[in-house]
């Protein structure tokens, strides 16, 4: 008796290039081993590799004692909490901060703060930390999270200028963002996100104890102002800012990266840039 299988009939044949044409109309494209293979394995293997180590980072000049920077491990996700809850917790955080580094101390840790562990710097900010004039950004951006180094981009150099117009620089000024996080593909901080890092904004005002604050964009603008009213409703005007028991005076700006991409916007900061230096002298 033979072993040798049978030649496949023409019946055979067609119903297994019926069956292989169904495999690819179901979207199969590849062969598998007969035994599993641990895909998943491969992966976690691949994610202990060495890294090389850092090179020795370049000198700097010397800055302010403020918290500037701050690159931090990777940690696992805290536990999610509502809305509410987070901003309760970020409250009760904020208000328990007795000075600037405290402040930028609880901020880092703070475990409902938005996207905190998927950027990889901790930017408080820049500048003069106790200075009379405060200007807020909504947060850091790609230039930022690239290098390290707060307000260091584009948008960064324009407040430069702007800042020196009126006769300030960065020895003289406190530049701070309201999220000291970059959010994912540089998107708009939403309602709840700005709100959770209000109390930490708010209460900077009042441990630095501005006169003046400059707020770029929507974000520092509702969270200083209390209001959903839109930027261009904002400008042109001149608000009184109360955080805790200290008052500033407050003027609104597009956003620096809306003033990049439009030179149209730029005469109405300028207007509103000189009421800001006015109301300083005044003080």
């Amino acid at each position: 008796m033979s072993l040798m299988a049978a030649p496949p009939t023409s019946e055979t044949r067609a119903a297994l290039l019926a069956l292989l044409d169904w495999h690819v109309e179901s979207g199969v494209d590849l062969a598998l081993d007969e035994t599993p293979y641990d895909r998943y394995a491969d992966s976690a293997r691949a994610t202990v590799a060495p890294f090389a180590e850092p090179a020795e980072p370049a000198p700097t000049l010397a800055t302010p004692p403020q918290p500037l920077a701050v690159e931090r491990p990777r940690r696992a996700a805290a536990p999610i909490a509502a809305p509410d809850e987070a901003i309760r917790a970020a409250q009760e955080a904020a208000a328990g901060a007795r000075d600037l580094d405290e402040l930028a101390a609880r901020l880092a840790d703070f475990p409902h703060a938005p996207f905190r562990d998927m950027a990889q710097h901790f930017l408080f900010g820049a500048g003069a930390p106790g200075a009379r004039l405060i200007a807020f950004d909504a947060a850091p951006g790609a230039a930022e999270e690239t290098s390290g180094e707060a307000f260091s981009g584009l948008s960064a150099k324009l407040l430069d200028n702007m800042l020196a117009a009126i006769g300030f620089d960065r020895k003289s000024a406190s530049l701070a963002y309201v999220a000291p996080w970059r959010p994912p593909g540089d998107r708009p901080l939403a309602p709840h996100e700005a709100a959770i890092f209000a109390p930490f904004a708010r209460r900077r005002v009042e441990l630095a104890r501005p006169d003046v604050l400059l707020l770029f964009g929507e974000a520092p603008a509702r969270i200083m102002l209390a209001t959903n009213e839109p930027v261009g409703k904002l400008r042109g005007k001149s608000f009184e800012v109360r955080c805790g028991a200290h008052v500033a005076r407050a003027f609104v700006f597009s956003s620096l990266e809306a003033m990049l991409k439009s030179a149209a916007l730029k005469p109405a900061a300028w207007r509103d840039l000189q009421r800001a230096a006015e109301a300083l002298h005044v003080h």
